[in-house]
């Protein structure tokens, strides 16, 4: 007989990440975990990562230390470099934080953790498994975007890219996972739609040797939309509740301003808040 999950999923947003930071550090402080399921996308990938390894003492200087003009230079782009040196930010965080796969592994216990990439060949999401061994270069591939990071991501012979592409936000994947309550932690406000900008015409042009996931990224906004869909009109028998920041983060994608950066984890420790005070018994401890 299967037991109902229930799934923590957390989209991703580069610094906007900071804003989830928050929530999952206020989180950690209240032991507040009820979820056997994970899914993490791009920088939500890293944030889910963090909160599994169950440190809150540095993770907002985690996203200062990130935050540097060392690692986003979009003159980069033009000498056939990243213009987000992920790997650079992953591999000296990496020395700085001494994060510990086998934390994850033993608080996971028997739970599930997936980090989402999209398939270069298929287009299509894919979900791979937490592997402590190969943990660090999930994360990279999970935030792998076209045009923004050039150093291919490749696991098991296989090219990824950023899982934010084909299920920015994975709700109905956790739901066929089991999933009969989902919280998700989005970086935007509520009520935010998505539009496609510039950006994904000029990746999918950049990366046209992979037809499918050019087309992946011109219906980008079509996909993201439909998540948005399945959040307001789940299943009857699955409820969803999303944590938001209040209205749209000052912090963009690539903010390197350690003020708004500090004011976008403190919207996170206060929605985070706000969401245990109003679900707390909806959400029983395991």
């Amino acid at each position: 007989m299967s037991i109902d999950k229930t799934a923590l999923i957390i989209e991703g947003g580069g610094s906007r990440g900071v804003f989830s930071f928050g929530v999952i550090d206020t989180f950690i402080k209240n032991q507040f975990d009820p979820f056997n399921l994970y899914i993490g996308v791009s920088n939500g990938a890293v944030v889910l990562n963090w909160f599994l390894i169950k440190e809150k003492d540095c993770n907002l200087e985690k996203m200062l230390f990130s935050a540097n003009k060392k690692y986003v230079n979009y003159l980069n782009f033009f000498k056939g470099k990243s213009i987000i040196d992920f790997e650079g930010i992953y591999r000296d965080g990496r020395k700085k934080f001494n994060p510990d796969p086998y934390k994850i592994k033993k608080n996971l216990q028997s739970n599930e953790l997936y980090l989402a990439v999209t398939e270069a060949i298929s287009g299509k999401a894919d979900y791979l498994k937490f592997n402590t061994e190969k943990w660090f270069d999930q994360m990279i591939a999970s935030g792998t975007l076209p045009l923004i990071v050039r150093k291919p991501s490749i696991l098991n012979q296989i090219r990824y890219f950023d899982g934010g592409i084909a299920d920015p936000i994975p709700v109905k994947k956790a739901y066929d996972l089991g999933a009969k309550k989902i919280v998700v932690i989005r970086t935007y406000e509520k009520k935010f739609t998505r539009t496609n900008k510039l950006e994904n015409y000029l990746s999918a042009i950049f990366i046209a040797k992979y037809p499918k996931l050019s087309k992946a990224l011109i219906n980008h906004s079509k996909t993201y939309n439909e998540c948005l869909d399945f959040i307001k009109n789940p299943p009857d028998d699955c409820e969803i509740v999303q944590i938001c920041p209040p209205n749209r983060l000052k912090v963009k994608r690539d903010t390197i301003d350690h003020n708004l950066l500090k004011e976008g984890y403190q919207i996170g420790i206060d929605s985070a808040v706000k969401f245990m005070d109003n679900n707390f018994n909806l959400f029983p401890s395991k």
